[in-house]
């Protein structure tokens, strides 16, 4: 490439960079305060700090085997229940149970990591859910941290059982099926369904009627980084999702759909809610409609257990 074809090329990037933030500039985006996503630099700062305790995602096998020195093991599996179907929020006594015996209290921030890229997304829900906001997930997750040259053990730390109490889950974070069939039988301009699964699955299984495909991973940078804030808010305006509308998140089981959540919220975003039931519980109900791709097939009806 010539060198003046260079400079056309850095000039055109520029450009429409420019007109990108312009149009960022137009919107209400929700300053926040406190960042959700937390670099392995900064982590300098809290670890060895009182009322803060790191939260290992991992299974029990992989947490005995490696984890950040003084991190608390909290498995996926621990923050969910599977009835009416999979992964869906943990009760309030569970959850209650399940952070005091980790030396979790009211006055603590969770800082929480995983080797998945949404677990630890899914736990900050959980505990927005339960109004616990003094959480944040470690960007990168637990690889970013051997990166880093943290240091790592494969021994527990002595923890010291806390007091956690919550009232009920909110409802400002939380959507469920009959709101969802509301919008696809009466859709309103400002809300969005944003289906965050992989095309192919909604070739092979199809989507909730009127939703926007967006897959999670385009949340993040090659290295599992979250994307920047402005790179999110370009990317979600040019699929004109704005931080005005009432966006309705969900996967298959809305754990993808956690990430997407938090990285929203980065970005200014506030009318955020997820749908928990997710695809799994709208397609095992043969009453709600599905949209599939243009000549393929309808799915046969499957067993949500």
């Amino acid at each position: 490439m010539s060198s003046l074809a260079k400079k056309i090329t850095i000039f055109l990037v520029l450009a429409l960079f420019t007109t990108c933030l312009t149009g960022c500039s137009s919107h209400s985006f929700e300053k926040t305060e406190n960042s959700l996503i937390v670099s392995t630099k900064e982590l300098g700062n809290y670890i060895g700090k009182e009322n803060v305790v790191f939260v290992d995602m991992q299974s029990p096998e992989d947490y005995g085997k490696e984890h950040l020195e003084g991190a608390v093991n909290i498995p996926a599996d621990d923050i969910v229940i599977n009835v009416p179907v999979k992964n869906m929020l943990t009760s309030k006594k569970k959850m209650e149970s399940i952070m005091g015996a980790n030396g979790i209290s009211n006055d603590t921030l969770v800082i929480a990591y995983d080797t998945d890229k949404m677990s630890a997304s899914r736990l900050l829900w959980s505990l927005f859910m339960y109004g616990h906001e003094n959480v944040k997930v470690v960007d990168g997750g637990f690889e970013a941290i051997k990166t880093a040259g943290l240091s790592t053990t494969n021994q527990a730390p002595s923890i010291t059982e806390a007091v956690f109490t919550v009232g009920e889950p909110s409802s400002e974070w939380l959507t469920d099926s009959s709101r969802v069939l509301d919008q696809v039988n009466n859709p309103q301009d400002n809300v969005v369904l944003l289906d965050v699964r992989s095309d192919e699955e909604y070739y092979t299984d199809g989507k909730i009627p009127t939703s926007v495909m967006m897959n999670y991973l385009g949340n993040f940078f090659a290295d599992g980084t979250f994307k920047t804030t402005e790179i999110t808010k370009i990317n979600y305006l040019e699929s004109e999702i704005y931080p005005e509308d009432e966006i309705i998140i969900y996967c298959k089981t809305s754990f993808r759909a956690a990430p997407v959540f938090v990285q929203l919220y980065e970005a200014g975003y506030r009318n955020i809610k997820l749908y928990d039931g997710a695809f799994l519980e709208w397609s095992s109900n043969s009453d709600n409609p599905i949209e599939m791709p243009e000549g393929a097939a309808a799915p046969s009806q499957k067993d949500a257990s």
